[in-house]
C-alpha cells in the first residue's frame, strides 16, 4: 500500500478511459445548444453565413477555452490531493440565455429594424455586459445569494424555462410527430429513467439517431414533406475579432440593460449554485476563480462575436459517476470547436429536423422547473408560482404579436379591439422587465409568507423606483412594435402604487411589532 508521502508524490493523468464517456455525453448534452443558435437564427434576420463563419466560431473558443481551464483545474486538484477520482466542472453555452437574448432582445430588434447587422450587434454587445457582470460577480456573488430569497434567484429562470424552453417547442414536437414525438419518448424515458444504455451511449445520442432514422426514411417513402436547410458554409471558419467597444457608443443595446442585467446576475448565481452541488459531489473548487473564468469566456465569446454567453453546466455527479476525470473536457470542446470551425452544424440540422432536437431542450426546462419548485421551502411554492407569470407573459406576447403580424395588420392597431376580452396592454406592462418583475414579486411574496413585512417593503420599493426609471412596466406602443422606455417617471402609475405597497408593508411591520395578537390563530 502506498504511504501518505507517496500519494502526494503521485501525478494525476489527463485522460482516463472514463473520459470517453463523459465526452460523449457532455458534447451530446451541448450539441442542441449549437443546433438551436443555428436553427433559431434566421427569425433574428442572421444569414446561414454569418452564423457559421462570425457567431459559431466565437461560441466554439469560449468553449474550448473555458473547458481547457476547468480540465486544467481538475488536473491541478487531482494532483494537490492525490485524488484519483476528481472531475472537471462541465462547461458549455448558456441555454436559458439563448431563448432570452433571441426572444427578448434580437428578435424584437430584428422585427422594429429590419436590420439584421445591427441586430447581431445587440446581442454581442448584450453578451459583453453580460461578461463584464459575471466577472465582477466572481467577487460579490455571496452577498447577493445571502440577501436574496431562493424563490426570487430561481423564479426567472423557472419562467424562461417553462415559457421559451418548454412550450414553444412542445408544440413543435406534436406538430411533425412522425419525426419528433417517438425520438421525445425515448429521450424521456432514458433520461428520467436513468437508463444506462448498452456501450453508455448517451440518452441524447440515442434520440438524435432515431430522429435522423426516421427523418430519412420517411422522405425517402415520400411519406414525409418536411424540407430540410440547404447545407452551407462548409470550410474552415476560424474566429475573427471585433470591436466590441464600438457597440458601447449605440443606444439600441442600452435599451435592454432591465433583461441584461438581471439575467448576468442571475446566470452568476446558478454557476454559483452548480459549484456549491460540485463540491458536495467532493470536488472542492476555489470560487472566484471558478466563476471569473465563466465571465471571462463569456468576454471572449463577445469579442469574437458570439451573442450568447456561457456557463457551468449541471451533472456534475453524472460524470463522476461515468469514470471521467479531467480530459473528457477538453476532448468535448476540441470536438465542439471542430464542428464549430468547419461548418458541420447545419449539416446536422440537414439531417436532424430542430423540432426532433427540441426534446433535450424540453427536458432541460422541465428539470429547471421542478427544481425552482424543490429547492425553495414548501411555504414559498406560491411566490415561485406567482414568479412564473411575467415570463409567460412575455412569450404570450409574442405569440399574440405574431399571429397579428401573420394576419397582415400590428399589434398598434389591434390593440384596441381587444376591448375587456383580453388585457392586452396589462400583459404589455407586466412583459416589460419581465426578469425583474418576476424576482421583485416572487421575493415580497415570500417575505410576506415569512412574516418579514419590512424586507418585503423594500423588495416594492425596489418596484417603485425601476418603474419610475423605466427599467420594469413602462413602454410605447407604436406601430413598429412595443417599445422600452426609458426616463424619469416613465410609468407613473405603476411607481406610486408600488410605493403605497412599501408604505403599507412597513405599516404591516410596524402594527406587528404593536399589536398583542397580530396574526389569525394567535387568540
Amino acid at each position: 500500500m502506498a504511504t501518505g508521502t507517496q500519494l502526494r508524490s503521485m501525478k494525476a493523468r489527463w485522460f482516463v478511459p472514463g473520459d470517453l464517456d463523459g465526452c460523449f455525453g457532455l458534447f451530446f448534452s451541448g450539441l442542441p445548444d449549437l443546433l438551436l443558435i443555428a436553427g433559431l437564427a434566421p427569425l433574428c434576420g442572421f444569414s446561414a453565413q454569418l452564423v457559421v463563419s462570425r457567431i459559431l466560431p466565437g461560441v466554439a473558443l469560449s468553449i474550448f477555452a473555458g473547458n481547457c481551464f476547468y480540465s486544467w483545474q481538475a488536473h491541478r486538484l487531482a494532483e494537490k490531493t492525490a485524488r484519483a477520482d476528481v472531475t472537471a466542472i462541465p462547461f458549455g453555452v448558456n441555454t436559458p440565455t439563448i431563448f432570452a437574448y433571441i426572444f427578448l432582445i434580437m428578435l424584437p430588434v430584428y422585427q422594429r429594424t429590419h436590420d439584421a447587422n445591427l441586430t447581431w450587434q445587440v446581442g454581442v454587445f448584450a453578451s459583453f455586459l453580460s461578461g463584464a457582470v459575471q466577472t465582477a460577480g466572481a467577487f460579490c456573488t455571496d452577498w447577493l445569494r445571502r440577501s436574496v430569497p431562493r424563490a426570487a434567484l430561481l423564479c426567472p429562470l423557472a419562467g424562461i424555462a417553462m415559457s421559451f424552453l418548454c412550450l414553444g417547442f412542445i408544440f413543435g414536437i406534436f406538430q411533425v410527430p412522425a419525426v419528433a414525438l417517438f425520438p421525445a419518448i425515448v429521450l424521456l424515458a432514458v433520461y428520467s429513467s436513468r437508463l444506462r444504455l448498452p456501450l453508455r451511449i448517451p440518452g441524447g445520442l440515442l434520440s438524435l439517431a432515431v430522429a435522423a432514422i426516421l427523418f430519412a426514411g420517411l422522405r425517402a417513402l415520400h411519406l414525409f414533406t418536411m424540407d430540410a436547410p440547404p447545407i452551407t458554409g462548409l470550410g474552415l471558419h476560424l474566429p475573427q475579432p471585433m470591436n466590441v467597444f464600438a457597440f458601447l457608443r449605440q443606444a439600441e443595446g442600452w435599451k435592454y440593460l432591465s433583461i441584461i442585467l438581471p439575467m448576468s446576475v442571475l446566470d452568476t448565481l446558478v454557476s454559483l449554485q452548480i459549484l456549491e452541488s460540485v463540491k458536495l459531489a467532493g470536488d472542492d473548487y476555489p470560487t472566484r476563480p471558478s466563476l471569473l473564468v465563466n465571465g471571462l469566456a463569456t468576454f471572449a465569446a463577445a469579442a469574437f462575436g458570439s451573442p450568447f454567453p456561457t456557463t457551468l453546466y449541471l451533472g456534475h455527479s453524472a460524470y463522476k459517476e461515468m469514470g471521467a476525470r479531467s480530459g473528457y473536457s477538453t476532448l468535448s470542446g476540441a470536438v465542439t470547436m471542430l464542428i464549430c470551425l468547419t461548418g458541420l452544424v447545419p449539416l446536422v440540422l440537414h439531417i436532424v429536423p430542430l423540432e426532433a432536437v427540441s426534446i433535450v431542450v424540453v427536458w432541460v426546462g422541465l428539470v429547471m422547473v421542478g427544481q425552482t419548485f424543490r429547492e425553495v421551502p414548501r411555504a414559498h411554492a406560491v411566490a415561485v408560482a406567482l414568479g412564473l407569470v411575467p415570463m409567460l407573459a412575455a412569450w404570450t406576447l409574442q405569440l399574440i404579436d405574431l399571429a397579428v403580424r401573420k394576419a397582415g395588420s400590428t399589434l398598434f392597431s389591434t390593440a384596441p379591439a381587444f376591448g375587456g376580452e383580453l388585457a392586452i396592454y396589462g400583459l404589455i406592462a407586466i412583459s416589460q422587465g419581465a426578469l425583474l418583475v418576476s424576482t421583485i414579486w416572487a421575493a415580497a411574496l415570500a417575505m410576506t409568507i415569512d412574516r418579514e413585512f419590512l424586507k418585503a417593503a423594500g423588495w416594492m420599493a425596489l418596484g417603485a423606483a425601476l418603474s419610475a426609471v423605466g427599467f420594469i412596466h413602462a413602454y410605447s406602443l407604436t406601430p413598429g412594435g412595443v417599445n422600452s422606455r426609458i426616463g424619469w417617471l416613465a410609468a407613473p402609475s405603476f411607481a406610486w402604487s408600488y410605493a403605497a405597497g412599501a408604505v403599507f408593508l412597513a405599516g404591516c411591520a410596524w402594527y406587528v411589532r404593536k399589536a398583542k395578537a397580530p396574526y389569525l390563530g394567535d387568540d
